[in-house]
């Protein structure tokens, strides 16, 4: 099993560094924090300005994403979204170019 849970483990952080570039050349005003010990990444959204409950309703209404809202974490988690990476790399893709589209029409 050592070898398969290598392989997994590459994986989910080649889908982490994916997320890391799509945001840092396409989406700049969303940043992330790479996760430490996990597959959940913090994706930070305070820079577009948007009160916790119109930032949820712009990723399920307009990206058709349905991520875990920061603020669920208490008042620090206010403005982030949480976005699990242990996918298929098209799912991430997929995921990232929704975000996108939203985010060009909106930003």
């Amino acid at each position: 099993g050592t070898e398969w849970l290598d392989q997994c483990l590459d994986y989910i952080q080649g889908n982490i560094d994916f997320v890391e570039r799509t945001l840092a050349h396409e989406m700049p005003r969303i940043c992330m924090i790479r996760p430490q010990a996990s597959y959940l990444i913090f994706l930070d959204c305070r820079a577009l300005g948007l009160t916790p409950e119109a930032l949820n309703r712009f990723f399920v209404e307009e990206a058709h994403l349905a991520l875990n809202e920061g603020a669920m974490f208490g008042k620090p988690g206010e403005g982030f979204m949480r976005l699990n990476v242990a996918s298929p790399r098209s799912v991430i893709k997929q995921a990232m170019h929704q975000l996108k589209e939203a985010y060009d029409r909106r930003f």
